[in-house]
């Protein structure tokens, strides 16, 4: 049956089988059955259902294809299928998705068929015979647990696995058809759901506020605000939107560039140019409202206003007591001459100043830049605390941060999440009503670390402990908002703070260090007119390439790369750029070229949504999975790629081997579907590389990193090379580094009284 003039048809299907479906880009290829008219069709095909025998079709079912943009859809579940008919020369006749709608099976006999497509039959038997309208019941929400010992071969695994097909075929999938305009998939809506777990009142929220939706990373205040309007035309000049574009507005602006506030000023400026029919709200607003923060003329989230006054007054406080550890001079200069004797020199007066204090702090910051020794005066400094049996726990933003801590002082370091014992967003087992048990609590790269995060661990942290955090803050500021660490350099003085600024004498030789911190203080370090290559340092470890051909910088990154690979070792290489996409200079596009001169002869590989990998790549892990034990910045091999059976599919997944600096291995396994969670690790960004390092790091900057291109950013590129860096840029993007520095944020903790 057609509708209006766009051959649009409709029909009801059950679907036969899943040929493909992708959850990251929603795309798939389901075949179907149909008993209504439909102009191109077959009279039999390919069964997955396991109630049918393939052998018997009824010959009045008509059979095609589906393939296009959809929902995940089950096989055996019935669906009202709104779509086009195409003819494709590879695959034939088939009908393109425009909406697909679940229905909810009413008969006994339909459940069963739903039921025999998740579960084996006899199993699903046993469930139907005891709960007849279980699919109904569960979808409507008015069944939630069974009781096991009256159906035989269901438990609680089984159970939950029936629940989140049912929840997700017929309840979540309405949610993405509302959203469909937006390309909304479930995927994106996995944020939404941790909110409000039930989706039949997330729907329900969705239809009365559609600006929820701005909480999904990728949508933008302008795609939502569209469909809101389509949605419920009458919030066009209403409060609440005039409330989610200020929310949109702060939390975009404390993410993607930290500030925390800004003037009241621009902030009206923002609301005239994005929502100008709620413009004449906005005086009464910012009078009357609970979420936000105003001082003065300047203007911000509550919630962020408050994260930092919370920093600020757990440390001014800590900063004033005193606690039960003790350790007497003698023991501490012992522990020093350990830990000079395990490096092989000798701290300088500067150094032995810092760790002294250290010692006999409640709170202490330690900044300095590159060179000045900040992580091996903590070898010294972690040396004396365990040597006398106080207890201490080191940890960092990243894993590769918590290993280079752990190579630095032969201490073992955890990611703040795993120290917190992180359960999920903003979940943690140690929290302010349960506190880490440690005499000494050490937070390394502190600049990394943003405002939230830092007050978790924060409140994690008794009383009686102490606590070390150590970073240089003139690197990289933070993902995320606020600027904590640099703030707190700034707020308190040298009873709680110490500024290393004397290079050691190797660092004086390095001219890797040398040029690094001149250009950390916007200094230019090239005086000499620009040649093709340009050599600096007495250990003549610092090169620059100068070149205005992109391209250019590319090939010499890739083929510098394979031969300090040879020469070095692929876990002693990288090559570090500001942008991960969108440009020939990123990590995906050197990574692939990477991975093809390194493992070009291999022939087995598997593919993600962005990237395929080959049997050996070099990856890295990109988030925290505490289900699979395995951290943002942890990087492994993949030593096998498989397939398994999966019910009536075929499973396609890969091992990937990660040893930490112990030599203890763990084998983590990925399906195609968590491949996401993986990136190649030959290149990396410089944010994802801050706080690690290697022997050897080739940077390249050019034109098209221009809003990354500062100080600080070149700064921590150098300082993440031990032995020779390699810096290729175009001169204009050089020049701009020199002259720019990003990491100054609008924050309320600089706003405080500074302590006297």
């Amino acid at each position: 049956m057609f509708e209006n003039d766009e051959d649009i048809l409709k029909f009801k299907a059950v679907i036969t089988y899943e040929r493909y479906y992708n959850s990251d880009t929603a795309w798939g290829v389901y075949g179907f059955y149909t008993n209504d008219d439909i102009p191109q069709y077959t009279k039999e095909t390919k069964m997955d259902l396991p109630f049918e025998d393939s052998k018997e079709v009824d010959p009045d079912k008509k059979f095609s294809s589906l393939a296009g943009k959809m929902q995940e859809l089950v096989v055996g579940g019935e669906y009202m299928i709104k779509a086009k008919y195409k003819y494709d020369k590879t695959y034939g006749h088939q009908y393109t998705p425009i909406a697909i709608y679940a229905l909810i099976p009413q008969t006994k006999e339909a459940q069963l068929m739903f039921l025999q497509s998740i579960i084996s039959p006899w199993i699903a038997e046993n469930l139907i015979s005891v709960y007849p309208n279980v699919v109904n019941d569960v979808a409507n929400g008015t069944l939630k647990e069974i009781d096991y010992d009256l159906v035989k071969g269901v438990r609680e695994l089984t159970w939950n696995r029936i629940k989140d097909k049912i929840i997700n075929n017929y309840l979540i999938s309405d949610i993405i058809i509302m959203l469909k305009p937006l390309g909304v998939t479930y995927t994106m809506i996995k944020k939404l759901l941790t909110d409000e777990p039930n989706p039949a009142l997330l729907k329900q929220q969705l239809e009365e506020n559609p600006y929820i939706l701005t909480k999904i990373n990728g949508l933008g205040f302008k795609k939502v605000d569209d469909l809101a309007l389509k949605l419920k035309p009458e919030l066009i000049n209403t409060t609440e939107r005039l409330v989610a574009f200020i929310k949109y507005y702060f939390t975009d602006l404390g993410e993607s560039s930290g500030h925390t506030w800004c003037s009241v000023k621009i902030l009206k400026s923002a609301i005239s140019n994005s929502v100008p029919e709620c413009s004449d709200k906005t005086d009464w607003l910012l009078e009357n409202n609970e979420f936000l923060h105003i001082s003065e003329d300047r203007v911000g989230l509550k919630y962020y206003h408050d994260i930092e006054v919370q920093i600020y007054n757990i440390l001014l406080e800590k900063s004033k007591k005193q606690t039960d550890i003790n350790i007497s001079d003698e023991k501490i200069e012992q522990a020093i001459r350990h830990a000079e004797e395990e490096q092989g020199f000798q701290y300088v007066v500067e150094q032995l100043d810092t760790i002294n204090k250290s010692l006999h702090r409640t709170i202490s910051l330690i900044t300095g830049k590159a060179g000045t020794g900040k992580t091996s005066i903590m070898r010294a400094i972690v040396k004396a605390y365990t040597e006398n049996q106080f207890t201490l726990t080191a940890s960092a933003l990243s894993a590769m941060a918590a290993q280079r801590i752990t190579e630095a002082t032969s201490f073992p370091a955890m990611t703040i999440h795993r120290t917190l014992g992180c359960k999920g967003l903003n979940k943690f087992d140690f929290n302010k009503d349960n506190h880490l048990i440690t005499s000494v609590a050490f937070l390394d790269e502190g600049s990394m670390v943003n405002a939230s995060l830092f007050l978790h661990w924060l409140e994690a942290i008794d009383d009686n402990t102490r606590i070390i955090i150590s970073g240089d803050h003139k690197q990289l500021p933070p993902i995320g908002f606020g600027n904590v660490f640099s703030d707190l350099i700034e707020m308190f003085d040298d009873t709680v703070v110490s500024k290393l600024v004397k290079p050691m004498r190797q660092a004086e030789k390095s001219g890797i260090l040398v040029d690094a911190n001149l250009i950390r203080e916007n200094i230019n370090p090239i005086t000499e007119k620009l040649q093709p290559r340009i050599i600096h340092g007495e250990l003549q470890d610092m090169y620059y390439m100068f070149r205005i051909n992109r391209q250019s910088l590319f090939d010499i990154a890739v083929n510098t790369f394979v031969k300090s690979v040879d020469s070095d070792g692929i876990d002693n290489v990288v090559i570090a750029v500001p942008r991960r996409k969108d440009c020939l200079n990123s990590t995906n596009e050197l990574n692939k070229t990477i991975q093809e001169k390194l493992l070009g002869d291999v022939l087995q590989s598997i593919s993600g949504f962005e990237m395929t990998f080959k049997l050996g790549a070099k990856v890295m892990q990109t988030v925290n999975d505490y289900d699979k034990n395995v951290f943002n910045g942890e990087i492994g091999y993949i030593t096998e790629i498989s397939e398994r059976q999966n019910g009536k599919k075929k499973e396609e997944y890969c091992v990937v081997t990660y040893t930490d600096i112990f030599g203890k291995k763990k084998l983590i396994e990925y399906t195609k579907k968590e491949l996401t969670a993986l990136d190649l690790a030959y290149a990396m960004t410089v944010h994802k590389l801050q706080g690690a390092g290697r022997k050897i790091v080739i940077g390249i900057i050019d034109n098209t990193h221009h809003q990354l291109l500062d100080n600080c950013m070149l700064y921590t590129l150098l300082t993440r090379a031990k032995k020779r860096c390699l810096l290729l840029a175009e001169p204009q993007a050089f020049l701009q580094c020199i002259r720019t520095s990003h990491n100054k944020r609008n924050t309320w903790m600089m706003l405080e009284e500074k302590v006297a």
